[in-house]
């Protein structure tokens, strides 16, 4: 298995990980028997909302990047510069949940933007390769 493979499920290990912290969240809002009820009515909020969000944009950010890894391992590319790339998009992503749930505006808004630039990086290195 490439590295960028391995990245990529560590990455998603992260997603389940932040999904159970966004869980509990919404648990120490609601509690477990409104959460096992019916949910169409619930509103998340505050720092539980933030974290339904983070998951839900880390969710896509995940399917965004999976199939240029995909791509790099159906044609064997694997080199420093795209493992790279992935070590920085998973350091920023976990970063990018920690600010949103904290409110740190400015720097999740950096994260995210630095987390995107390496999914098209990747994108672009699958494509020239092919």
């Amino acid at each position: 298995m490439i590295p960028e493979m391995q990245l990529v499920l560590f990455y998603a290990l992260s997603v389940i990980i932040m999904l159970i912290v966004q869980s509990y969240l919404a648990t120490q809002q609601h509690g477990m028997t409104i959460l096992a009820e019916r949910r169409e009515h619930i509103t998340l909020t505050g720092i539980a909302g933030r974290s339904d969000r983070a998951v839900k944009n880390s969710i896509v950010s995940l399917v965004f990047v999976l199939p240029a890894v995909m791509a790099l391992a159906l044609i064997g590319q694997s080199a420093k510069e795209t493992v790279i790339a992935l070590q920085i998009f998973l350091i920023v992503r976990i970063l990018y949940f920690v600010a949103y749930l904290f409110l740190i505006t400015w720097v999740r808004s950096c994260l995210w933007w630095a987390g995107t630039i390496c999914i098209f990086y990747l994108y672009a290195i699958a494509i020239s390769s092919t």
